[in-house]
């Protein structure tokens, strides 16, 4: 896949093998980014979207990937021609006060994500082995700390955990696809109906979730901190060939995570649509046990767990680089992992107890307006420095794209702002 990828970029270079060798190591954190959009918190969005409005919430899902394809290219493209991170050089280039905000913002999507993912796992368990929530929240969080600790070599240990845990998710998906024999007819209609449910204001917020779901700011800064890693070694001549290669890499692994979360959503408008309403993942489970089968049902509650934990893996490595960007100060993994995991059970445990009910899946809906709310404070930065020519020299963001990113940009933060006036209205 990496030479396929590398013939696609351009003509081949005449470089060293050292300087060819890390052009190849450009390959893999694509994948690494694809996970984040799979979490959970998607989850969620994409069965309450298929199950409460059918095929016709499908085009929010392809157009929320599309945005989220832009965005990454845009900081693959800034990591490579600056050679250092997105919070590194906001930090560097804003103002104090709003690279701090930013830095905030981050620290509060990456708790908002591992929320997700210690509650996505809780419920697993819980669909799988009858596992108590809060035993649950615990379960996962160590099964995190585990995984992270077989992952100590690198990267690359790192990157063959999150493609097993993608695969498993993947397949699954295929499975269910198989069982649940959707009409694909319908389904390509409910494309062309999207405007009907979009002026339904519950099917808009539902849009708005999917859209804060998918676009998670807290992947720009891993994109851009593991591809500044990897390309400091690269000569000038190669940078161009480097960002094609990013960007085809990114076009590739983000097009399998809009085809697992098209494939959420139509699982559950094929199998849910039209029964009792389905408010959570564990109605979503068991209408799927009843619908098509205890083996699909199973399959379901392992995919769920396989995905937050791949989605947690990527979680604690922006971390990293969000500390070692705004900080000046890299934190470990491993104590990544402790920190956040031991935060958000606290807050998961705790809101749990609070509201005395045992559906978690507000905590869901709670961390993925964190996220949406967080967006901006990446996304403006990340847009103001690609437009800036001291920074990115001849490879400067400008023409038809440079309007479409601040375009994008604009409209996100104005989605941003609405749901955040629903909410306290």
């Amino acid at each position: 896949m990496t030479r396929l990828l590398i013939a696609l970029s351009g003509p081949p270079l005449a470089l060293p093998s050292t300087h060819r060798a890390a052009l190849r190591r450009l390959a893999g954190p694509g994948l690494l980014v694809a996970v984040g959009y799979i979490d959970p918190g998607n989850w969620a969005t994409d069965i309450a979207g298929g199950s409460d409005f059918g095929y016709r919430l499908l085009g929010v899902v392809l157009v929320s990937a599309v945005l989220a394809m832009g965005f990454q290219i845009l900081v693959s493209r800034l990591a490579l021609a600056t050679g250092e991170d997105l919070a590194t050089l906001t930090a560097r280039h804003l103002p104090a006060p709003l690279a701090r905000a930013a830095w905030l913002a981050g620290e509060a999507a990456i708790l908002a994500t591992a929320l997700a993912e210690l509650i996505g796992g809780a419920i697993a368990l819980r669909l799988l082995f009858g596992v108590p929530l809060a035993a649950g929240v615990a379960s996962t969080a160590i099964g995190t700390l585990a995984v992270m600790l077989m992952a100590r070599q690198g990267a690359r240990h790192h990157e063959r955990i999150v493609t097993l845990l993608l695969a498993v998710v993947a397949l699954s998906f295929v499975y269910l696809l198989f069982v649940a024999n959707p009409d694909w007819g319908q389904a390509g209609l409910g494309l062309a109906r999207t405007g009907a449910a979009l002026s339904d204001r519950h099917g808009f917020m539902i849009a708005l979730g999917i859209l804060g779901a998918t676009l998670m700011p807290h992947n720009l800064y891993l994109h851009s901190g593991m591809l500044a890693d990897r390309a400091r070694a690269l000569p000038v001549p190669a940078l161009d060939t480097a960002m094609r290669l990013a960007r085809n890499e990114t076009i590739v692994s983000l097009s399998l995570a809009m085809a697992i979360n098209a494939a959420i959503m139509i699982v559950a408008a094929a199998s849910l649509s039209g029964t009792l309403q389905v408010a959570s993942l564990d109605q979503a489970h068991a209408a799927i046990g009843a619908t098509l089968g205890a083996a699909a049902a199973l399959i379901f509650a392992v995919a769920l767990y396989a995905a937050g934990q791949s989605s947690a893996i990527t979680g604690v490595m922006a971390g990293r680089i969000l500390s070692a960007g705004f900080r000046r100060s890299p934190s470990s993994d491993i104590r990544r992992v402790l920190l956040t995991r031991v935060a958000a059970g606290v807050i998961a445990i705790g809101m749990l107890a609070g509201s005395g009910r045992s559906d978690p899946d507000n905590l869901l809906v709670l961390s993925q307006v964190i996220l949406s709310l967080a967006l901006p404070f990446a996304l403006v930065p990340m847009v103001a420095l690609s437009l800036r020519r001291r920074v990115m020299g001849p490879r400067v963001l400008r023409g038809a794209w440079a309007v479409v990113a601040v375009a994008a940009t604009a409209l996100i933060v104005v989605l941003d702002l609405y749901l955040l006036a629903d909410a306290v209205a």
